[in-house]
């Protein structure tokens, strides 16, 4: 695995940040076609995000950003999100031709140790119902189905289910 530089992200960073998460969500590779083990497509149509949203998400949270030098081109990111009792992870994406490199282990782990050094007792999560296989992934990363959900917020037949892990 690369050693992988992180920083959080910044306002400038947000379409860069976005163009990711829609590249990973939609398994768009690269060069344009599909590529990378799991994806929304059949699932949710149009954009996963804009910039106006992750500039928003800013306000809310952290975004951490992996690249493999200090200007290289933004390779996996993560949205840290601190609530009430416990933080938030959502939209890790990593580029497709990246996904089973390692590298959203390698960020969820990072959020798990400032959680941990922060005292949060525990993270959540939320996945698409339909999406099994990474559900999977998470819960071999510790995270457990809770059994809540919440209605999928752009419509449709599908529910986010809710994981957490203690981060403790």
């Amino acid at each position: 695995m690369a050693n992988w530089i992180v920083r959080n992200g910044t306002p400038a960073d947000a379409s860069e940040i976005a163009n990711l998460v829609n590249r990973a969500y939609r398994g768009q590779g690269d060069n344009g076609g599909l590529q990378g083990w799991t994806n929304e497509i059949g699932l949710v149509e149009g954009p996963r995000t804009s910039a106006a949203e992750i500039l928003q998400h800013m306000e809310e949270g952290t975004f951490f950003c992996a690249r493999e030098t200090a200007d290289g081109p933004l390779r996996g990111s993560v949205w840290l999100e601190p609530r009430e009792g416990e933080w938030y992870i959502g939209m890790l994406s990593v580029a497709p031709s990246l996904q089973k490199s390692g590298l959203g282990r390698f960020l969820m782990r990072r959020c798990e140790t400032l959680a941990r050094g922060a005292g949060i007792p525990r993270l959540t999560l939320t996945v698409l119902s339909p999406r099994a296989e990474l559900q999977a992934w998470y819960e071999r990363q510790g995270y457990v189905r809770t059994g809540e959900a919440f209605p999928f917020p752009h419509g449709g037949p599908h529910q986010l289910f809710v994981f957490r892990k203690t981060a403790i």
